[in-house]
């Protein structure tokens, strides 16, 4: 059944639109061909609607400037943006795959992968950290997976620089709550740490199939964030003596491990450096940086 709000079949400047692939807060993105450069695109969109919203005016340009600033290989490349015909949109590398939410789909991922494919989102958000900037928004639905589990972290359209309020509205938080860090919730500023936080709470769910702290509301969801100690995975990447009896469902989730690519905990001082510990997953990604790789599509 097509979709009545789709634009394929239309097409925008040089770029003739052929399929919807995705949609989000953040825009549309169509697999698209560029008639110019005679290359396949993904070609993200910002909503007709929301084309004289400032708000998401400037989030969709920061997303655009922000990812064409990273040469880290886990950065979908991006060629062009702008603005054609009264639409704001981002040309970025049409890649096949799918986004780690997908992938979850079919069940928990064996810790060793989990940290394969974390370590190099963790090597992303190194690189975007010394530029400066806080993606603000790890989730599933931002890491991008290929066939051979080269991953790429997407949408840093509510990424800012460290020092940059602007984006931040009274009463707003932008994120998505199963993943923030406890500071999202109060006046302190997101930081690198924030993105430790939410990493590993995406580790947490690719090992054990759920978020660290399932909730009914949002309210009962920030308060666990802010409240509670992190839950054990039951595994290997657990901290301490592996050989002592477990006790309970809650312990610590890993501040550190000698695979464990970011840190976790409420104090934001104590979480470790993203990144850090990634060095086994380099060498197995290293093949994969120089190619123009394909990977998956880039979502909303």
């Amino acid at each position: 059944m097509t979709d009545p709000s789709s634009r394929a079949g239309t097409t925008l400047g040089p770029y003739r639109i052929d399929r919807l692939l995705g949609r989000g807060g953040m825009g549309e993105v169509y697999e698209a061909y560029d008639t110019v450069r005679e290359r396949r695109v993904a070609l993200k969109l910002l909503p007709p609607h929301l084309v004289h919203d400032n708000d998401f005016r400037e989030r969709f340009e920061r997303e655009s400037k922000t990812a064409a600033k990273l040469s880290d290989p886990h950065v979908i490349p991006i060629h062009d943006w702008g603005e054609k015909d009264g639409v704001l949109f981002i040309d970025m590398r049409l890649v096949d795959g799918q986004d780690l939410r997908k992938v979850l789909d079919s069940g928990p991922l064996a810790p060793t992968r989990a940290v394969h494919i974390l370590g190099q989102v963790a090597a992303a958000l190194d690189a975007a950290h010394r530029d400066g900037l806080v993606h603000r928004d790890i989730k599933p639905d931002n890491i991008l997976v290929d066939a051979d589990d080269f991953a790429y972290l997407v949408d840093f359209g509510i990424a800012q620089g460290t020092t940059d309020s602007r984006l931040t509205q009274v009463g707003t938080a932008l994120g998505t709550l199963a993943y923030m860090a406890p500071e999202r919730f109060g006046d302190d500023p997101a930081g690198p740490a924030s993105d430790n936080y939410s990493l590993a709470c995406v580790l947490y769910e690719c090992v054990t199939g759920q978020t660290p702290f399932p909730a009914k509301t949002d309210q009962g969801l920030m308060t666990a964030h802010i409240t509670k100690p992190p839950p054990q995975t039951g595994g290997p990447l657990d901290p301490g003596d592996r050989t002592r009896p477990r006790q309970g469902p809650r312990a610590t989730l890993p501040v550190r491990t000698r695979t464990h690519p970011c840190g976790v905990g409420r104090h934001v001082g104590r979480r470790s450096r993203v990144g850090g510990s990634s060095a086994d997953t380099s060498g197995r990604s290293g093949a994969a940086h120089g190619r123009p790789a394909a990977a998956p599509a880039p979502r909303a």
